[in-house]
């Protein structure tokens, strides 16, 4: 699914920066699936940007919206 995105390219690696860990990514997609279906609470979730290297995957910022 990550290669079928629009912005791939740039998982790839453009302007002579490395690409993304794809494995690192899917699981960080992953992750944050697994958080959602745990909390049913979380009604709004923004991870922006996401930011990954070889090595690791960060989020800059996050805003998470609950609702009881």
């Amino acid at each position: 699914m990550i290669k079928s995105l629009r912005g791939y390219k740039i998982i790839q690696g453009v302007r002579g920066q490395e690409g993304v860990n794809e494995d690192l990514y899917a699981d960080q997609i992953a992750r944050v699936s697994a958080l959602v279906q745990a909390a049913p609470e979380i009604a709004e979730m923004d991870l922006n940007p996401l930011l990954g290297t070889k090595d690791t995957i960060v989020a800059v910022d996050a805003r998470i919206r609950i609702e009881k």
